[in-house]
């Protein structure tokens, strides 16, 4: 086979190693096996014969970093985008040969705009796995501070049985301050072997993010540990994972629904269903599978 020149290009690339181990990394490590492939950050000189692949959300374009987005954008190199969520505009999008989506809700957005995709995405499912820890936490949520992922509905629904997890934004701080007022336990962002083992000590995944609010690895680690997940009604791309595993609840975004499904969730027997179905279809080497596919064709 042969072995080509990969640039793997993700705005902040530099500043993610030694905590940077999802699925997106393990999946990176198996094609380096067969390809050759270097970090870049948007700014860096990208050698003319790679293959860029660039993890980054289009509506980017419309924001600080726009620049960045619209000189990877406008490279002459074959290259494909990693759909990292938000809003799809067509011609968000020129100049990609290829888009990576993580869910059914996108790739059937790019069906109707009729552009080349395909789905790949996957959790690091070597360091995510179910652990027989005592249980601490009634529901716990794992993600940046951001008030589209609207984590202060740990705090309404749980109280202080409830935990969130995540990179603080002085710039969107009201999710992780409002939790702190409802008596939250609130932990800065944590290596992912620790987020594994809060995860086993919750019963519940309380995944509170709406349409736009993303948390789909969230969501597929709790799973991977046979931990119920509890999403959103207006949550489509969790809804798709709790609906397809059968482990976990889809309620309305409000507190007193998230109680009432903490409570059924604790008296429910799970099972592995949720393991089973991550590594069914959304493991890192399912997600390294998908990227290769289009990467070998070129």
């Amino acid at each position: 086979m042969d072995r080509k020149h990969i640039a793997f290009v993700w705005q902040g690339i530099t500043g993610r190693y030694g905590i940077w181990k999802d699925g997106l990394w393990s999946a990176m490590q198996i094609i380096e096996k067969t390809h050759k492939v270097a970090y870049h950050e948007p700014t860096d000189d990208i050698p003319k014969d790679a293959i860029i692949l660039y993890w980054e959300a289009p509506c980017t374009i419309l924001g600080k970093d726009s620049d960045n987005y619209k000189r990877i954008q406008n490279l002459p190199n074959k290259k494909a985008l990693l759909f990292a969520g938000g809003r799809i505009e067509r011609e968000w999008l020129n100049g990609f040969d290829w888009i990576f989506v993580e869910s059914k809700i996108n790739d059937e957005e790019l069906n109707a705009l009729d552009l080349p995709h395909s789905i790949a995405f996957g959790i690091n499912e070597e360091i995510f796995y179910p652990e027989p820890l005592k249980k601490v936490y009634d529901g716990m949520h794992h993600g940046t501070c951001a008030s589209w992922k609207r984590q202060w509905l740990v705090g309404e629904s749980v109280g202080s049985t409830g935990l969130v997890v995540g990179r603080y934004q002085e710039t969107d701080p009201t999710p992780f301050k409002r939790c702190e007022e409802l008596g939250v336990t609130v932990l800065e962002e944590k290596q992912p072997e620790d987020i594994r083992t809060l995860i086993n000590q919750s019963w519940t995944c309380l995944q509170t993010s709406e349409y736009w609010g993303g948390g789909q690895r969230c969501t597929l680690e709790a799973l991977a540990c046979n931990v119920p997940v509890i999403c959103m009604t207006d949550s489509p791309k969790n809804r798709e994972y709790v609906e397809e595993s059968g482990c976990g609840l889809v309620v309305e975004p409000n507190a007193q629904s998230i109680k009432d499904a903490v409570a059924i969730s604790k008296s429910t027997d799970w099972g592995t269903r949720g393991r089973d179905y991550v590594l069914s279809r959304w493991t890192s080497k399912h997600y390294a599978n998908n990227l290769l596919k289009w990467i070998n064709k070129q």
